[in-house]
């Protein structure tokens, strides 16, 4: 007699333990294809066209590798190539007379001695007066826009000839916007209520502290910027230090004339922030080798963080020291010469 229970339950128990073995055996290979496809992603790189290609991190690798006998790589020796540095433009300039914004520019930048790399020209004078047709209403308003049509065109072909250049500005000796605004923008006296303070040769000066005075002068090192002009370099950036300092009015400032003309200077650094403009301020060597100067406020430790450059009438016998005093710092020395010296950077300014 058979025994049909018996049999059909031994059948049953058999096949389990395989079907769960399949089972897991798929679930891990189902696991490991989603690991693997995940890993892959941070690898695809997607075409233009739409299709994709790998790129293994090890492929961009350069370097040697060393190997053990059977062929397999041991070691790696991972090169950087780190691109060339770009090369620092020596500046061995010449001023040109302004007389060429109203002449030929292009005989002006033909006449240049053949080793000038740099070429640099007064847009700003002592009397305020802005030596381009300046389209600031500030500026007409104060009467001190005295640059034409050609002269635009003279400071347009300077700029696209392909030469390194510089407009240099005089910054608060400035007599027409001093003038037209005594109380909101110039240095004041002290015995004539709300009025100009002269200087012993009847001009007048801007006072850093006042925000009028800065907003100006960052409006037109923003418009010159735009011009084209590699570099602006600002002299004149200081208090007076001739004639009547005692009449000067000085029970309104709120702050040093250290502290005011370091502001001054970061408001054009930040004007200027996004053209790549360098900025540089003329110094008396005086200044540079004592460090700062009482009368006029500039600070050569305030200044010289806050400039590209630092440029400075002397002569060549001066310019270990002065090299000396500016080490501490990142900006440049560039001394304002004569003549061209034997070696390093330089300016031939006009007067010397």
């Amino acid at each position: 007699m058979r025994n049909y229970g018996t049999r059909g339950y031994t059948g049953y128990r058999g096949r389990r333990p395989g079907g769960k073995r399949w089972l897991i055996l798929v679930l891990v290979l189902i696991l490991l294809a989603a690991c693997a496809s995940l890993l892959a992603q941070r690898y695809i790189v997607y075409d233009m066209d739409g299709s994709y290609h790998f790129e293994l991190p090890w492929s961009h690798r350069t370097g040697t590798q060393r190997t053990d006998s059977g062929g397999s790589p041991q070691d790696l020796e991972i090169i950087i190539e780190q691109p060339p540095a770009p090369e620092a433009v020596p500046i061995r300039a010449q001023e040109l007379p302004t007389s060429a914004l109203a002449g030929d520019m292009a005989q002006a930048l033909a006449a240049l001695p053949e080793d000038v790399t740099a070429v640099a020209i007064r847009l700003k004078t002592v009397s305020g007066d802005l030596l381009y047709p300046s389209a600031l209403p500030e500026a007409a308003e104060a009467k001190a826009v005295a640059g034409s049509g050609v002269a635009l065109n003279a400071v347009r072909e300077l700029t696209g000839s392909g030469r390194y250049t510089i407009a240099r500005l005089s910054a608060l000796h400035d007599s027409r916007f001093s003038f037209a605004h005594m109380v909101d923008a110039a240095i004041l006296q002290k015995a004539y209520k709300d009025y100009v303070w002269y200087a012993p040769d009847s001009t007048f000066y801007l006072a850093p502290e006042k925000e009028l005075a800065r907003q100006y002068l960052s409006n037109i090192a923003r418009e010159v910027a735009e011009l084209g002009f590699d570099e602006l370099l600002f002299d004149e950036f200081g208090y007076p230090t001739n004639g009547r300092l005692n009449n000067i009015k000085t029970s309104d400032r709120e702050i040093t004339q250290e502290a005011a003309l370091e502001l001054l200077a970061d408001n054009l650094r930040e004007t200027l922030s996004d053209t790549g403009t360098k900025l540089s301020v003329v110094m008396d060597e005086k200044t540079v080798l004592d460090g700062s100067n009482a009368k006029s406020g500039q600070s050569l430790a305030g200044l010289a963080v806050r400039f590209d450059r630092v440029y400075v009438p002397t002569t060549e016998d001066k310019l270990p020291a002065l090299r000396a005093a500016l080490a501490p710092y990142a900006a440049e020395l560039v001394p304002i010469l004569a003549a061209a010296p034997a070696e390093g950077d330089y300016l031939i300014a006009q007067g010397g």
